[in-house]
């Protein structure tokens, strides 16, 4: 992982006992590099958080004449291609980062353009007077940043940078409140006032006295719908999906694959399972309970390919597991326990593989979420005056809740409380937790303060207004790239303390670009018929019960019935929201979170999204002696 320093006036040198400490914070260092004496002004070090032979070999370099220096982090899955195309020998010791400073000298910074793959890096180059930062094109290597008038610090983690200035970061309060809207931090501002993180498909300079200077080189583009019949798109689509998952798995016997049973990880394993001599361990969680066990359908999947099955038992003692997974959390982020089922998945892993492939995306290809049903629904209704629908919604709020996950109260609730968010949200309406009102009733006076002249939601709509003239899903699909996808990154990052590295077929940018041109109607058939083209198009290598499966009813626990039922997950959740904390913390009111409780406890509201996103961020406040 990532870690330097950069200092713009040439007359400071590196701070090097502080730097040698601050790459320690990780436990590991894959090495250094720093230009020439006596002036050293510029640091980079890796610090491979991952043991797996495809991080090893990732040292920073700099070249011969020393005008050049490079620190990478990530994978390049068409870095033979790349290196033959160059003429490149870089390859011979091992080492990508030397394949990146080919690259650079070959192409400039327009290298980034002919990388597949997933990465973070710094170029130090002395000719052009500064420093220049990039990431992938979907953000799946994290890189955060601080800059100071005279120096700028970045790493893939915060902990360096704050250990490097010996300054504990000040709380922002903005991007803690953006967490409690929609469980994850959705903001390019962390959860430190003046750590930032660079944009996904974004390329920084940093030179001199100037402002950083930023360019997108990458933007998703819908539209451009493909005109032939929808055979010919099944067959071209089996054939991108299974060059992605591929060229990710290479020669490799040996790898995992975290399966439930639904299309997406299902379509990773089988076409990943269709060389003789491959072995893949396949790994699912069991979370017991009526309609929230898939594991079935895994199970199914695994025998279908004669995979290494290992399936994990999810019981309400794992929930207590999460207090120390936020110890290695940047921010918070929740998902109602999947946080820990990710752990649990990688903890599994561990010992079998040396990194494993996911279906995260899929959803986002063929707008196969609920939420996408949930828009296509929304455009009808939105134009009804709020005199008409917001009596039938106000009656539809008012509904008990159900210990089942997708029963029709639940779902008729959830969807009345969501139309009331702003429709220019598109898919975040159904994802957010807070009314402005209920979010003003939840904050202390000094919190609301710090926020009131904020708007919340600017991030998503910034997002949301970068593109005009889509349909309404392609709309929805390109915000949620943007935006959602660092959730899922970040929660598989977990992965990282067992060594275990993961790869997202489905995340391919060649396959994400082919996809954005499927028709609509293709992706969601009729009302709800959703991932139409995904299911016709991998009919041929698939179990017909998991092409044709009806009853998906995604990842996820029964956290709601265990915060009512189970003495051990109640007592560990409210002794992180007791009167005592909430007090001594000053952020929130004591009457309001009383309040949340009741409600569930009662059953008159499912409130545990909003509970647990709470109780996490306390757990991540207690970790991070804030």
């Amino acid at each position: 992982m990532l870690f330097g320093v950069v200092n713009k006036n040439k007359q400071d040198v590196i701070q090097k006992e502080n730097f040698e400490s601050a790459c320690i914070v990780r436990n590991s260092i894959e090495g250094t590099v720093n230009t020439e004496h006596p002036n050293e002004c510029v640091a980079f070090a890796n610090l491979p958080s991952l043991k797996t032979i495809s991080y090893r070999n990732l040292a920073p370099v700099c070249s011969k004449d020393r005008d050049l220096a490079i620190v990478f982090s990530g994978q390049i899955y068409n870095k033979i291609e790349l290196a033959r195309t160059i003429n490149s020998d870089a390859l011979n010791n091992n080492n990508i980062t030397n394949l990146v400073l080919d690259l650079y000298r070959k192409y400039g910074h327009s290298f980034v353009d002919k990388i597949n793959g997933k990465f973070a890096y710094a170029i130090w180059d002395k000719k052009q007077g500064g420093v220049t930062f990039g990431r992938d094109r979907f953000g799946i290597e994290p890189l955060y940043y601080y800059c100071e008038n005279n120096s700028i610090i970045f790493a893939s983690t915060i902990a360096p940078i704050l250990h490097y200035r010996k300054i504990a970061g000040d709380l922002n309060f903005a991007s803690v409140s953006k967490f409690l809207l929609f469980g994850y931090n959705p903001s390019l501002s962390s959860f430190f006032s003046d750590i930032l993180k660079l944009r996904p498909a974004h390329i920084m300079h940093v030179r001199g006295d100037k402002a950083p200077e930023f360019h997108q080189y990458w933007k998703l583009a819908f539209g451009d719908n493909l005109q032939t019949g929808e055979d010919i798109i099944a067959e071209e689509l089996r054939e991108q999906l299974k060059r992605s998952v591929e060229i990710r798995i290479g020669n490799d016997e040996d790898y995992g694959v975290f399966v439930s049973g639904g299309m997406d990880s299902s379509s990773v394993l089988g076409l990943s399972a269709q060389e003789d001599n491959r072995n893949p361990y396949t790994f699912s969680y069991r979370c017991r309970g009526e309609s929230f066990d898939e594991s079935p359908y895994a199970r199914l999947m695994a025998e279908s390919v004669n995979s290494t099955h290992k399936e994990i038992e999810y019981t309400p003692d794992d929930v207590l597991s999460m207090s120390d997974i936020a110890k290695d959390m940047d921010e918070p982020f929740c998902d109602v326990g999947i946080n820990v089922a990710t752990y649990l998945l990688g903890k599994g892993a561990q010992h079998s593989v040396p990194y494993v492939l996911t279906g995260d995306g899929g959803d986002e290809l063929f707008a196969g979420h609920p939420i996408y049903e949930a828009d296509k629904i929304a455009r009808f209704i939105d134009p009804i005056p709020g005199v008409l629908k917001n009596p039938i919604f106000g009656l539809a709020s008012m509904l008990p809740d159900s210990d089942q996950k997708k029963n029709l109260t639940v779902k008729l609730k959830r969807f009345a409380e969501s139309m009331s968010y702003p429709a220019e949200l598109l898919s975040h309406r159904w994802r957010i937790y807070y009314q402005p009102v209920d979010l003003r009733a939840l904050l202390s006076d000094e919190a609301h303060r710090s926020i009131a002249s904020k708007n919340l939601y600017d991030d998503i709509l910034s997002r949301n207004r970068e593109v005009q003239g889509l349909d309404h899903i392609s709309h929805s699909l390109y915000s949620d790239y943007n935006t959602i996808m660092d959730f899922y990154f970040r929660r598989n990052d977990i992965n990282r303390i067992f060594g275990l590295e993961t790869r997202y077929p489905l995340l391919d940018h060649e396959l994400v670009e082919y996809c954005a041109r499927i028709p609509r109607d293709l992706k969601i058939r009729g009302w709800f018929d959703t991932k139409y083209i995904l299911r016709k198009s991998m009919e041929p290598v698939l179990p017909h019960k998991i092409v044709h499966r009806e009853d998906k009813l995604g990842h996820s626990i029964p956290l709601k019935n265990w915060l009512r039922d189970k003495p051990q997950v109640k007592e560990f959740i409210l002794d992180h929201l007791s009167e005592e904390t909430i007090r001594k913390r000053g952020y929130f009111n004591v009457s309001y979170i009383s309040g949340l409780i009741n409600e569930h406890m009662s059953m008159k509201r499912n409130n545990s999204h909003r509970l647990w996103t709470l109780a996490v961020l306390e757990m991540w406040l207690r970790q991070h002696n804030m």
